[in-house]
């Protein structure tokens, strides 16, 4: 419950069935299968789901999955160039979530961060491997979380035991 919640509250603030309705009013030959409130990555190769530096200047947008392509904000993937897509189901401090990895015949690779949305895993046009995945942390994540947790101490420490 708390997943559809939160992707509903996602997906007002990104605009997703607006973003969807004007894409299929713009190409009325082209059926969106699922659209997503995500942030995107291009990475240099197939690596494994990190928190990092990558996700925080991460290309927020909706992805959308055609009958056709992938679109998600700048980037525009045609089905047929791609090799491999991954969709790895994550647990996060606010819930499930997924990621869509993709590698393109080119060796591009993607990864989309979303909430759960059964869309993805229910479509039949992409050939998805569906996988259990695990967020591992990045050297910046844990430096950024420790300097974050002693700021908290310190303010705490100072406002209610200083004093």
């Amino acid at each position: 419950m708390i997943n559809k919640a939160l992707k509903r509250v996602v997906d007002l603030v990104y605009g997703t069935g607006r973003v969807k309705r004007q894409f299929e009013f713009n190409n009325p030959g082209e059926k969106v299968l699922a659209a997503d409130a995500s942030k995107g990555i291009a990475t240099t190769s197939d690596q494994d789901i990190q928190r990092g530096v990558d996700w925080v200047t991460s290309q927020r947008a909706v992805i959308l999955l055609t009958e056709e392509k992938i679109v998600c904000g700048k980037w525009i993937i045609p089905l047929d160039t791609i090799s491999t897509a991954r969709l790895l189901k994550i647990n996060t401090l606010f819930g499930g979530g997924q990621v869509l990895k993709v590698q393109t015949t080119d060796k591009k690779n993607y990864q989309f961060g979303m909430q759960l949305n059964s869309e993805w895993v229910n479509q039949e046009r992409l050939a998805l491997v569906l996988e259990k995945g695990e967020v591992k942390h990045s050297t910046f994540s844990i430096v950024a979380r420790l300097i974050t947790v002693g700021f908290l101490i310190y303010w705490f420490y100072e406002r209610f035991i200083a004093n």
